[in-house]
């Protein structure tokens, strides 16, 4: 089983879930597939529960728009830990769209990339078995100065933006 980390801590999994063709039945947290969210949006926003959505690194996150105020969660899937995909999709749905829920980081999600995922706008990450939690943890600490806040600042001092 896998280890979930979120702010810097380790947590519980109270989300669920649930193939295309599965019941809600008496589920309170369900994550779904972007399939299932856009084909059955009206029935899910209807139901007194909380809602998230997996999408997969070949994903435009764009598609997930029109049900961002009523998500609770996004999981981003890594396919592998060299695909970046999902980092520019974390970056998109935080600083473009604005989303303020959680980012969940899924898939092929190593020790050595959680900081710079977690600079990305993920906050929830589901560490494999291969990787040990406590060690995952320190992770966050390990890069003590950005570099690319600093860019940004200095760009948008020098009208590049």
């Amino acid at each position: 089983m896998s280890a979930l980390i979120d702010t810097r801590q380790r947590i519980e999994d109270r989300w669920i879930r649930l193939t295309d063709d599965q019941d809600i039945e008496d589920q309170s947290h369900i994550i779904v597939s972007l399939h299932r969210l856009i084909r059955d949006w009206h029935q899910l926003q209807l139901q007194e529960i909380s809602i998230a959505v997996e999408i997969g690194a070949d994903a435009v996150v764009e598609d997930v728009l029109f049900a961002l105020p009523k998500l609770e969660m996004i999981v981003l899937h890594f396919e592998a830990f060299a695909d970046g995909r999902a980092f520019s999709q974390a970056k998109l749905l935080r600083d473009r769209y604005g989303f303020s829920g959680d980012i969940r980081a899924r898939g092929d999600v190593i020790r050595d990339q959680l900081a710079f995922m977690q600079r990305c706008g993920f906050n929830q990450f589901e560490i494999g078995d291969d990787e040990d939690s406590e060690l995952a943890l320190l992770a966050f600490n390990e890069i003590s100065l950005g570099c690319q806040s600093d860019l940004n600042r200095i760009a948008g001092k020098r009208g590049f933006r």
